[in-house]
């Protein structure tokens, strides 16, 4: 169906009428902060959209305040709002539709990173987006890769104000510890108070993901990243020389530790790197080789689909078969095209024939400490619940596996491990290759537990020295 006219928002007409007659669903495309998002149809003007449906039993105050957001934004470098519904249990939040997807959508779909001229460009177009949002007091808090969309014409826009913060004249900082571990500002993990300085350290970080296929500190637990970032030097580039000098000091600009030294997005812009940035148009021949690229891995998917059902009618078994429509991209917070296929921790992405280890997929936003007042008590780090939570989840989730991929006598494996305990490592000789990557896949988890328990024991020694100094605070006040 052909565009019949350029739909700027929703009339009163429309959003008074179920959104069903409205809109036709084409699929689901990914998940963004509280919902999932859908491709749909506007049936009157044919245009393209974006719908996030989001389950009104969350926290509607949230949810609310992502709808305020995108209100009060009007600029060609944001994902535009049109309009939202309720219908049955679910909100549906009505966007601007970006077909070429994510950056980081389009990065794992070409298994490569981006060269300097592309990073550049859609630099220019984050910053400019940054601009307009820290000028009216307000705070992305989830710049990433994932977060940036491009158009097919290759503007690129931020999206998904699902964690935004407004600042207002009595509150110059904030207190919420709120984003995506590996992106966060130093000030922000310290929950120290923080302002519109903290997106451009994400965007530091982002420039390093497109150049390098994942983000500093990427390999690491994330709850041993949040201890990194704040204790560690800024981070930089793992191999300068590939880079260009202007191209290194725009990072290392936008990842100084102290924010108040940190540059500003206005001033990036009149920076040299972001100055020489050429016209979107150079994004065409990387959004045209993602889009063949899934084209492809689709006709396979579906030539794959024809197989199964060929097999099941031979075959009387049971089986259970995925299909690619519930394929969704695996950064959250992607209003974007599925283009990806099953992303793992062990997809790799190319540059100069080198590969790079992507980052593990199952990340989400963390959102903690809600409640922005701050009654000067002493508490434990806030996200050390979310992590141990998430890490027990995934504990449940193995512990229902039972099937082992590898074979190791009782007898042996009890052996060999006590001796390993003692420091004693000459048994490892005696096991097969892969009993040895079996071992080694079952390091990660224990060294979590460990840490897990160091905090517990660690929070248990602080808990009463804190509680002693507030009580010695307040009969001083009130002596």
């Amino acid at each position: 169906m052909s565009r019949k006219s350029e739909l700027s928002k929703l009339s009163d007409d429309h959003l008074a009428r179920p959104p069903d007659e409205v809109f036709d669903i084409i699929c689901k495309i990914g998940r963004g902060s509280y919902g999932s998002v859908f491709k749909a149809l506007h049936k009157e003007s044919g245009q393209m959209l974006a719908i996030k449906q989001v389950p009104v039993l969350q926290d509607l105050q949230e949810i609310i305040k992502e709808i305020s957001i995108m209100q009060q934004c009007d600029s060609p470098y944001i994902v535009k709002y049109y309009g939202s519904y309720f219908k049955e249990k679910d909100l549906w939040i009505v966007m601007e539709y970006c077909g070429a997807g994510s950056v980081s959508d389009i990065m794992r779909q070409r298994r490569k990173v981006l060269t300097e001229g592309e990073i550049a460009t859609i630099l220019s177009y984050a910053l400019k987006g940054l601009e307009y949002l820290h000028q009216r007091g307000k705070i992305h808090r989830d710049i990433k890769a994932g977060n940036i969309l491009l158009n097919t014409e290759g503007h690129a826009k931020l999206a998904d104000f699902g964690v935004a913060g407004q600042l207002t004249d009595t509150m110059a900082k904030r207190n919420t510890v709120i984003g995506t571990p590996y992106w966060m500002a130093p000030e922000l993990i310290q929950e120290i108070g923080y302002d519109c300085l903290a997106d451009i350290w994400s965007l530091g970080i982002t420039a390093l993901e497109m150049a390098e296929g994942k983000p500093p500190y990427g390999e690491v637990h994330p709850m041993r990243a949040i201890f990194m970032i704040p204790t560690k030097p800024p981070p930089s580039f793992r191999d300068p020389d590939n880079w260009s000098p202007e191209f290194i000091d725009f990072v290392s600009q936008c990842l100084i530790k102290n924010p108040q030294q940190r540059t500003n997005a206005a001033d990036l812009l009149k920076h040299e790197f972001v100055k020489n940035a050429q016209p979107c148009s150079t994004l065409q021949k990387m959004i045209n080789e993602a889009r063949e690229l899934q084209l492809m891995q689709q006709s396979e998917r579906d030539n794959e689909d024809e197989d199964m059902e060929e097999e099941d009618e031979v075959d009387g078994g049971t089986m259970v078969h995925k299909s690619s429509s519930d394929t969704v991209p695996a950064d959250p917070g992607t209003v974007a095209d599925t283009m990806i296929i099953n992303p793992t921790a062990e997809d790799t992405m190319i540059r100069n024939n080198t590969a790079l280890t992507s980052l593990n997929a199952d990340l989400n936003t963390m959102v903690i400490n809600k409640n922005d007042s701050d009654d000067n008590t002493a508490k434990p780090p806030a996200f050390l619940s979310h992590f141990e939570k998430q890490d027990a989840q995934k504990r449940e989730n193995k512990a229902k596996d039972t099937t082992s991929k590898y074979d190791m006598s009782k007898e042996n494996s009890g052996e060999i491990f006590s001796q390993s305990l003692d420091g004693n490592f000459d048994s490892l000789n005696t096991l097969t290759y892969e009993q040895l990557q079996a071992r080694l896949k079952r390091i990660e988890p224990e060294m979590e537990r460990e840490i897990e328990e160091l905090n517990r024991r660690y929070e248990a020694k602080r808990a009463p020295i804190i509680q002693a100094i507030e009580a010695k605070k307040r009969r001083l006040q009130n002596f």
